[in-house]
């Protein structure tokens, strides 16, 4: 009975086409279930402590007020989404549509007001995200922010937060991407314009996972642009409310104006491929025709163009490395796309980029809740991400269900650092390979082997623990001739700051099982550092940086060179430091505070399975098995 309205209102707020509708009502549903299945797992149900609290045990529960900020291209399923995620894990919310989209927003809270949710637990709030938004997120009394928009946004409100004086709040990202195909010499023509058009076109362009640069091998780029270029002419622009309709309008004159601007700056600086003939009854409203143009340089793109624009690029086969070197040198890491029918090309894409969902022949947008779970990495969000098995966690405190011990995890560091030895530990860093997991956790067991106290015992589970977590992807449910996995990667470099040694060694450990390079910041840190070596950990992987009184902990914590920091010590010095986090213009970087068992929201009890993923990002690579053609690499035998 809902649905007719719900599509009528998308239609008519936020130029949806009916297609796209029924789409976006069927995931709102989709999050509400899942959420709900995953809060009856996860909830209200004691979870047990390992390492030096093994017999302790937490439970998860709400933090707080969390403001949800939801985007105008999925003005229901996202808005829906954020809200039951929340809601689910027992927070109070405040839901801040984008000022686009407000009817259907609040069309969603009713059926959710409706449902049985009080509505003292979920307020709407429509407005301006410069006055109303910007006001929620300086609030003192919010415990955590969830936001899907522009990487610009996304920074501003986590400067915002990272003011607080009273706790670290939460920050649960999704933003936009330069996201890319690439498309080699074995991929079949067929395929790769099916799934070109999808990606580039459907909704306008308009969602954060289209297509923004096609790479096409040059060996095939004129068989391939030739049939991009016919199946452009079947696209049908035109009133969303018709059923024949491909591609309706954009959100507004002010997104309308920006891409036919960018549209003349191409005209100028690449070749048209081709531009679509609006159809009928387009020439009132904010209708772009769609367009395709050849670039000579990737640099031409110079920020994601939001909408029906696609950018078309030639490489050579022996490039090949250097393209996926391009695309993870943006810093963008939302979605990329690869057709290929030779599989060692394509897990090696899947290997090697820095990106959140990998989509391997077939399209990369449209991702399903719970079986290709969405969100980016680098400036494309802070994971973990939606529709997927930890999305809750980030939503939660931790209640204490026994008596700890909190150690000395509130000592001051009361460290100084030396200016010229940081700069010598950051260049120092990477000059061996990063071992295999196996190996890693193998050290890990050598350094607790005889340890005495905490540390031994930490030791031991991470080693344990980071095998469950990295050893293999997780296989996800999906269609017959679909396969979806969901697996974990390093962030990159991690600064572990404590006075105690035993938590330093602790925290080091951590961030070296899961993959990552490690600064030890701390009075015992070349102590510490001179464990992992003994323990057979190569030069340049856990590096000391000596103690001086030329440098402060904010100039580490500001340094780029940093992609996120472990510490222990008081709540006050934490606040400051991920403001120092927040002050770059990179990507948004964590602060993992060490408390054994807290009860605060976004507190991470070491012994808890959820500590190792805040040292991680996660990925998802779906698979379309059916795709036809075959393996080119079974085709050549003999």
């Amino acid at each position: 009975q809902r649905l007719p309205r719900l599509m009528a209102i998308c239609t008519a707020e936020a130029g949806k086409t009916l297609a796209d509708g029924v789409a976006e009502v069927r995931e709102a549903v989709d999050f509400c279930r899942y959420y709900a299945a995953r809060a009856r797992a996860d909830m209200g149900r004691p979870i047990p402590l390992r390492g030096p609290h093994a017999g302790q045990s937490i439970e998860l529960t709400g933090g707080g007020v969390f403001v949800c900020i939801s985007p105008w291209n999925f003005p229901l399923a996202i808005f829906m989404g954020q809200i039951t995620a929340a809601l689910a894990a027992g927070n109070a919310v405040i839901a801040k549509p984008a000022e686009q989209t407000p009817l259907i927003a609040a069309a969603g809270a009713a059926i959710l007001h409706e449902a049985g949710i009080p509505p003292e637990v979920l307020h709407l709030l429509p407005g301006d995200g410069a006055r109303v938004g910007a006001a929620l997120v300086a609030d003192q009394r919010i415990a955590g922010v969830c936001f899907t928009g522009s990487t610009e946004v996304a920074r501003a409100i986590n400067r915002q937060l990272a003011k607080r004086r009273d706790r670290l709040a939460v920050l649960v990202a999704e933003t936009g991407g330069l996201n890319a195909m690439i498309v080699d010499s074995t991929a079949l023509p067929e395929q790769v314009t099916r799934d070109v058009l999808v990606s580039a076109f459907q909704s306008a362009g308009q969602r954060c996972s289209a297509l923004r640069l096609l790479y096409v091998q040059s060996d095939v780029a004129d068989r391939m642009l030739a049939m991009i270029e016919g199946g452009m002419d079947e696209l049908l622009v035109g009133d969303p409310a018709f059923l024949a309709t491909d591609i309706g309008p954009v959100i507004d004159d002010e997104a309308k104006a920006m891409l036919e601007a960018h549209k003349k700056r191409m005209l100028g600086e690449a070749r048209l491929i081709k531009s679509v003939k609006p159809g009928p009854g387009t020439g009132r409203g904010c209708f772009v025709a769609p367009a395709a143009f050849e670039l000579e340089r990737p640099d031409q793109l110079k920020r994601e163009v939001f909408g029906p624009i696609l950018h078309v690029l030639r490489y050579e086969a022996a490039d090949f490395d250097r393209v996926i070197d391009g695309i993870n040198a943006t810093g963008y890491g939302l979605t990329l796309g690869v057709h290929t029918r030779i599989d060692e090309t394509w897990q090696r894409v899947a290997a090697k980029a820095r990106v959140g969902n990998v989509y391997v022949n077939r399209n990369q947008i449209g991702a399903l809740v719970g079986i290709q779970p969405f969100g980016g990495m680098g400036l494309s969000g802070t994971g973990p991400k939606a529709g997927g098995p930890h999305y809750l966690h980030r939503f939660t405190g931790q209640r204490q269900t026994a008596e700890h011990d909190s150690g000395s995890a509130d000592a001051a560091p009361g460290l100084a650092l030396d200016k010229a030895g940081l700069a010598r530990a950051l260049a120092g860093l990477g000059k061996s390979p990063m071992p295999p997991l196996e190996s890693r956790a193998a050290m890990l067991e050598k350094l607790a082997a005889g340890m005495e106290g905490s540390a031994g015992a930490y030791l031991g589970y991470f080693a344990g623990e980071s095998r469950s977590v990295l050893e293999k992807p997780v296989s996800l449910p999906g269609p017959t001739g679909e396969r979806n996995e969901l697996s974990a990667a390093p962030r990159g470099t991690f600064a572990c700051v404590a006075a105690d040694p035993a938590i330093l060694l602790s925290q080091a450990a951590a961030a070296f099982v899961t993959g990552n390079r490690v600064l030890v910041v701390g009075n015992e840190a070349e102590a510490v550092a001179k464990r992992f070596s003994a323990a057979g950990v190569a030069e340049g992987i856990v590096v000391p940086v000596p103690a001086g009184s030329s440098a402060t902990l904010d100039e580490l914590a500001i340094d780029p060179a940093i992609d996120g920091m472990a510490f222990a010590g008081p709540l006050p010095l934490a606040t400051r430091l991920a403001k120092a986090l927040a002050a770059g213009d990179g990507a948004l970087r964590p602060l993992i505070h060490w408390q054994p068992i807290g009860n605060g929201i976004g507190s991470t009890a070491p012994g808890s399975p959820a500590y190792l993923h805040r040292f991680l990002t996660e990925k998802t690579v779906s698979n379309d098995t059916t795709a036809s053609g075959g393996n080119a690499s079974l085709l050549a035998l003999g």
